[in-house]
This record gives C-alpha cells, structure tokens and sequence, in this order.
C-alpha cells in the first residue's frame, strides 16, 4: 500500500527559497509602491479566478523572481517593476479573454500563433505522449518562431540557408559540424539521437517506424512537425524527471504551471534558466504557456492579431441556426 502511495502522488515541483517581501522589492515613493503592489495583487488575484491557485502561485514566483534581477542587477527581461507589471497584465488580459471563449486580442503582445494553430494537433499528441501540458510546448514553438520571424526574416533566412547546407553536407559525408538545430522547436539532431530510450518507455514511437541513427536520418526526422514536436517533449521530460526528483523511468503526468517557465526556459537558455535569470523568452514563455493551455482545448481562427474562437458543427453538438436568407430548392 505504501508503495502504491508513492506511485500515484502527483510530484510537486521543488518548493521556492523563501522570497523577499514584496515591497522591498519596489524601492519607490510610498505611494507608487502601493499602486504597484495594488496592480500586482489584482493580476495575481485574476489568475486565481481564470486558471486556479496553482497558476497565481507560479506568477508570483515569476514576477517576484524578475522583481528581485532586477533589483540585484541580474539579467532581466525588463528594467523596472512597472514595466513588468504592465507586460503581465496584457497576457493576463488575453488568458481572460480565451477562458471567456471570446475573441483574444495578441496586439502588443510578441507572440506568433500563426505558426502554432497550424501544428495544434501535433503539439497536443507530442504534449500527451509523454504527459506534459500542451501549453509549454506550445509556448517553446512561439518561441522559437517569433525569434526566427524578427529583423525582417534575416535570421529566419539565415538559419534555413545554414539547415539547408547542413542537411546536403550530412547526406554526403554522414555528419557535419554545423546549423545543429532546426524544425518547428528548433530541436538538436545530438539530443534526438538521445531519446530512443525514454519514447519507448512512454510507449510514444511507433515500432514500425526504425529510429534514427545518423546526423543525416536526425535530421530528416527533425523536418516532420509531429516528429520534431515529439523530440522536444522527450528532452523535456527527461529534464523535468531530474529537476522534481524522479527516476529516469518515471511517466507520471506532470501539470505544475511552473513548468510553463521552466519549460521555455531550459529550451532557450539552459545556463540562464539553472541560474534563476529572467529574460524576454523565460518571461513571455511563461505566459505563452498559459494562454497556449486555455487556447489548444479549443479551436480557433486567426484574423489579423486576434484569435478567434471556431464552432465546430457535427454529430452531438448543437444544431446551427436556420439562415435568415430563403430556401432555393432545385
């Protein structure tokens, strides 16, 4: 009985060292202090109605963790509390908005659905098969996409013109010594070969596919979305497993909202992630990673920089309204 205990408690993701107040960490005038604190406290508190406890205890542990970098002169995704505090709030805004089943507005905001609602499918069977939220390995996508769409596409076209290169040279020679990421999340062809392993523990690979090998069977395994959606999570995982405590083997669903930081994180940076930094991908990463859970239960359209929310028509649902326009019959 005690063994079974153990195996079916949920694990927690490591307690947090005891944080500062939340005042020191605003050295202001008293009064706008108290306005931050009061804007902090009602973020906090809207997360708790949208998305639960656990959420508003992973944006306290975010915001206190950006407020205390900045402070201390470590890197930080912004320069002063308020600035922080107003980015939050757009996201915030928008998971409102998506738990509502409104219209989300994403105007502001630096993130890029157009290359996640395209792959929502892949990203939640990748996400299940090795029991992680859907929403942090969305958010690693955004990421990964948003940063690829900046400077007008230059580093986009310079990253597909070094894979391309680099995807010839492995076919001819077996191996080559650069462009070692590509595809949707931007994954490693050294780490794919690296999961073998744990995919056939979680039962996720299919064994009538022959797993890669070789750099060049890497990487046009990494070229598939699902395939290299799939990769990502198994990294993943095999991080999160070390990181709680828990054996290699362990295949438990893990759904703490910290991982939505942890997650973005340890992808883009792992160096900064181990060192408790915040930059702008740890800290939009997080809230992507919010928005991406509420968003990828649904289905939705994309017009311009908002999402909107699509019914589906089909058998158990319900009927759709009678056209107000006349019958034609033939």
């Amino acid at each position: 009985m005690l063994l079974l205990f153990f195996f079916l408690a949920l694990p927690q993701a490591p307690a947090p060292p005891p944080s500062p107040s939340l005042r020191d960490l605003l050295p202001y005038p008293k009064e706008e202090r108290e306005a931050l604190v009061a804007l902090y406290l009602a973020q906090k508190t809207s997360l708790h109605l949208l998305l639960g406890k656990e959420a508003a205890r992973a944006y306290d542990r975010l915001l206190r963790l950006e407020l205390k970098n900045q402070l201390s002169g470590k890197r930080s995704a912004f320069s002063r509390p308020e600035d922080a505090l107003r980015a939050a709030h757009r996201w915030i805004l928008a998971v409102g908005q998506a738990v509502r089943k409104g219209p989300v507005h994403l105007e502001g905001l630096p993130t890029a659905p157009h290359h996640v609602l395209p792959h929502a499918r892949e990203i939640r069977a990748a996400a299940g098969a090795l029991r992680l939220p859907p929403g942090v390995l969305a958010a690693i996508v955004d990421n990964e996409q948003y940063g690829g769409d900046k400077a007008l596409g230059l580093s986009r076209g310079v990253r597909e013109v070094a894979d391309t290169l680099a995807e010839g040279l492995a076919e001819a020679q077996g191996q080559v010594p650069l462009s070692r990421t590509l595809g949707l999340a931007q994954m490693s062809w050294e780490d794919a070969l690296k999961q073998e392993a744990r995919l056939l523990r979680f039962g996720a690979w299919d064994p009538l596919r022959p797993f890669p090998h070789t750099e060049a069977e890497a990487r046009r395994a990494l070229l598939d979305p699902y395939l290299n959606l799939l990769f990502t999570a198994s990294r993943l995982r095999g991080y999160f497993n070390a990181l709680l405590g828990l054996p290699p083997e362990d295949t438990r669903p893990l759904e703490d909202p910290w991982l939505y930081y942890l997650g973005p994180a340890w992808h883009n940076y792992p160096l900064r992630a181990q060192n408790l930094e915040t930059w702008e991908d740890s800290f939009h990463g997080f809230f992507k990673g919010l928005l991406y859970q509420v968003v990828l239960e649904g289905r939705w359209g994309l017009e311009g920089r908002r999402l909107l929310p699509l019914k589906a028509w089909g058998p158990g649902g319900p009927e759709p309204r009678p056209s107000p326009l006349p019958g034609v019959s033939p």
